[in-house]
């Protein structure tokens, strides 16, 4: 809630200082340039963060985004494109498009295999789940190879979920695997040990956390033990399922990298105010300031492409 707070100031703040500079334009191409620079800036900043659910074939993948957004709620033609990454999105009813090479196409609750599977890259699907305002949610595919990873683009403001079988987890091929994924994604990401049901009782548990600690101490922030959102076809209580830990350990992943990000925001809002505030200058021993930021002038010309 604070980090909302904070970022929405800061999107204030933004528009206010873009606004201003708009007006003081006239024409100057350094000033429009600024301007523009922080329109793009603001655009990022808005963007929600993503957590990206990983794993190998038949990890519980699907389950546990059930399980976070606390719903089964990926619809029949969906849950048949396993092969596509899905993205959830909050939206006010269920919509779903399908993302191909040549475009968007509204795919409704049709099949769409039979049509579309050649060209399909992506489903993105709109819910009206309140968890989704926060950030959204990306469901996988089995992943194999890390150019699988690389094409879903993770960024600095996406949180990684590794899923891993009770019963065998982290095995040879997913440390492999995951030791291939960049340093700055790993080490803000959680170990999601699935299945958790399927162990004999507390002291497995115990047993497969301690190892799990040592053997992946440098490539996870956080493990958390969960089991499926259903048990021989009924739902599995909340309370039992684990997702607590889990959702303790999402926000406080998320809040941090929040907070980071706001602190990057703020620097390089402040960089381009100042080149503008430089060029309105015209002689006069202090500038004035624009928006809420004060000349700072103190990040080199490469930190606007650096702002996660």
């Amino acid at each position: 809630m604070l980090a909302g707070r904070a970022m929405n100031r800061l999107l204030a703040d933004l528009r206010e200082a873009r606004a201003k500079l708009t007006r003081r334009a006239d024409l100057d191409p350094v000033i429009i340039g600024c301007s523009e620079a922080l329109a793009r800036l603001e655009a990022r900043m808005a963007e929600k963060p993503r957590i990206i659910v990983l794993g190998e074939s038949n990890a519980g993948k699907t389950s546990l985004v059930n399980l976070l957004l606390d719903q089964t709620l990926l619809p029949e033609s969906v849950l048949a494109n396993t092969r596509r990454p899905v993205v959830l999105r909050f939206a006010s009813s269920i919509v779903v498009t399908g993302v191909t090479s040549s475009g968007r196409i509204d795919l409704g609750r049709g099949d769409v295999q039979p049509q579309h599977g050649a060209t399909l890259q992506r489903l993105e699907v709109g819910l009206p789940n309140p968890r989704l305002e926060s950030f959204d949610l990306v469901d996988t595919p089995a992943l194999s190879t890390l150019p699988q990873l690389d094409s879903l683009r993770p960024g600095a403001a996406d949180l990684l979920l590794w899923c891993t079988v009770a019963t065998q987890a982290w095995k040879e091929s997913e440390r492999r695997l995951w030791m291939t994924i960049r340093k700055r994604h790993r080490r803000r990401a959680i170990l999601v040990v699935t299945h958790r049901d399927n162990l004999r009782g507390g002291d497995d548990s115990s047993k497969i956390r301690l190892r799990l600690t040592g053997e992946t101490a440098d490539c996870f922030d956080g493990i958390a033990f969960v089991c499926g959102s259903r048990r021989g076809g009924r739902p599995v209580p909340r309370e039992e399922s684990g997702a607590a830990e889990l959702d303790a350990l999402i926000e406080s992943r998320l809040s941090a990298m929040a907070a980071r990000q706001l602190r990057a925001g703020y620097r390089v809002a402040n960089y381009i105010v100042s080149r503008a505030l430089k060029r309105m200058e015209a002689g006069s021993p202090s500038a004035p300031q624009v928006g809420g930021f004060a000349a700072a002038g103190s990040l080199d010309s490469w930190a606007l492409s650096a702002v996660p």
